[in-house]
């Protein structure tokens, strides 16, 4: 074993505060968050949730006075690839691991001197016209803070982010074998300078900017909204580092959890792994206990089960595609029901006093009248991903609407959920949720019905599950198959979108 190894073994377990990681350990916590087994797994943005893409991309960001330059440009060359698929965004996160205190890359996984570099990859192509087969072996296209690559061969070939190993999932999928992540070693020479002058301005994380991260206090404006809405985010110190790094402090060192994070503070970096804009349950109940990652994997590993199921059913390997959480918090739904009405945010409770976890909500109470969940069917119950989504938009409900309205939507979803979503599923292939759905009607009746006319409503039921159809329709990532050519560099088909 390379001498520099026992040094840096030395020197992490004299470090009092803060225990530096292997490459292997960091990788193993990144693929248990952001993996399902050897699927292939994918994040859907529609064409008008960029805001959530921003603000994933925005915890990549340098937290200081000045932004780096590097945010709009990973961002805008992110959202560029949706011309691959139909008009939506489909990626997915990995993390490259760059380790130059070694000379003999089978030991560059033990190394504990690292810098750990952000990558997404985009869907370009699938293995066949209809969709029905895993785009695994396929065309990607790969996006760095500062470069995007067409292809791995050329991620590979004309990396700025430094020489050494690289230590990364292969292709940028993380996969786990009998419950290990499975990593590719790549030996990275000296690039000539026309293609090193960007490498500086490659911001990496290491276990020195981790530590700074986890001593200093960040103060984040806009905490009232949800995490999709953008921040502004200051300190109290000259030494930069990247927004995500307090999280990933507290996921990688959990001993640290009083001096990481506070609840809404983490509530908004989550975003960049549960694709959900409101996790502040989630960030409680992380920092309520001592095994913060392992109620993060929980959660993640329950929602890509539910879509494995669901893809289980249609013919083939197919990709995990998941769809965003897009409810928002209950003061949000609140205004949603009441918009001439503000509500004041109540700064008696603190959100570390949120419950880890509240009793599933089985009846619900309006006016003196008990209304049943299990009187709509089990479907309903079934497929909810989030529990904390789906009680928000029950309990938002119940407080601003009358028992006949309330059962009249329950109904709705209902009868969305039990003729329509299987449908949809096969169509789109993707998976989502009964929040999502029901969100989706209590949107689309606020728009057309705000009034909350009750025979208005009945009347107009069939035209609003028409209309939440057609949303769903809309949001997918998949071309006509009559419209897909042939790929010239992989087996695979792809088309570009041209509106």
């Amino acid at each position: 074993m390379d001498k520099d190894i026992f040094a840096n073994m030395s020197e992490s377990r004299n470090k009092e505060d803060f225990l530096i990681p292997t490459v292997r350990e960091v990788q193993q916590m990144l693929a248990e968050l952001l993996s399902h087994g050897d699927d292939i797994t994918w994040d859907l943005l529609s064409a008008n949730q960029e805001t959530i893409l921003k603000s994933k991309v925005n915890e990549l960001n340098e937290v200081s006075s000045e932004r780096t330059p590097g945010y709009p440009l990973m961002f805008s060359s992110i959202w560029g690839q949706r011309k691959f698929t139909n008009g939506q965004s489909l990626t997915a996160a990995f993390f490259v691991m760059i380790v130059d205190n070694v000379t003999n890359p089978k030991l560059a996984d033990q190394s504990r001197s690292w810098h750990l570099y952000p990558v997404y990859r985009c869907r370009r192509c699938v293995e066949d016209k209809n969709i029905q087969a895993s785009s695994l072996n396929c065309c990607m296209v790969y996006v760095t803070q500062h470069a995007t690559y067409s292809n791995w061969n050329e991620f590979l070939n004309l990396t700025t982010f430094g020489p050494g190993v690289m230590v990364t999932p292969n292709r940028g999928v993380y996969k786990l074998i009998d419950g290990q992540v499975e990593l590719k070693t790549y030996l990275i020479e000296e690039q000539p300078v026309y293609r090193m002058c960007s490498k500086s301005r490659n911001r990496s994380i290491t276990p020195e900017t981790l530590a700074v991260a986890s001593k200093t206090q960040v103060i984040r404006e806009n905490q009232r909204r949800s995490p999709a809405s953008v921040f502004t985010a200051r300190i109290e110190t000259s030494v930069p580092f990247l927004t995500c790094e307090r999280m990933l402090n507290l996921l990688l060192n959990p001993q640290d959890v009083q001096q990481s994070c506070d609840a809404s503070e983490l509530s908004t970096s989550l975003i960049l792994f549960t694709h959900s804009v409101n996790n502040l349950r989630l960030a409680s109940s992380m920092i309520n206990t001592n095994n913060s990652t392992k109620i993060l994997v929980d959660r993640l590993k329950c929602v890509f089960t539910k879509i494995s199921e669901e893809s289980a059913r249609n013919e083939g390997n197919m990709d995990l595609i998941r769809s965003a959480n897009t409810v928002p918090t209950k003061e949000e739904l609140n205004e949603l029901f009441n918009p001439k009405k503000k509500t004041r945010q109540n700064k008696t409770k603190k959100p570390t006093d949120e419950p880890m976890d509240s009793p599933e909500i089985t009846t619900v109470n309006i006016k003196g009248e008990d209304i049943k969940l299990e009187d709509y069917g089990t479907i309903i119950k079934k497929h909810i991903v989030c529990s904390e989504s789906f009680e928000n938009l029950i309990t938002c409900m119940s407080e601003n609407l009358e028992p006949e309205m309330f059962k009249l939507i329950l109904q709705l979803m209902q009868t969305f959920m039990e003729t329509t979503r299987m449908e949809l599923i096969k169509l789109l292939k993707y998976f989502f949720s009964t929040e999502s759905v029901l969100h989706q009607i209590i949107l689309c009746i606020m728009k057309h019905q705000s009034n909350l006319d009750i025979n208005e409503v009945k009347e107009q039921s069939s035209e609003i599950l028409r209309r939440v159809r057609y949303f769903y329709v809309s949001c997918s990532p998949n071309s006509r198959p009559e419209f897909m050519k042939k790929c010239e560099k992989c087996a695979g088909y792809y088309d570009v979108f041209n509106k």
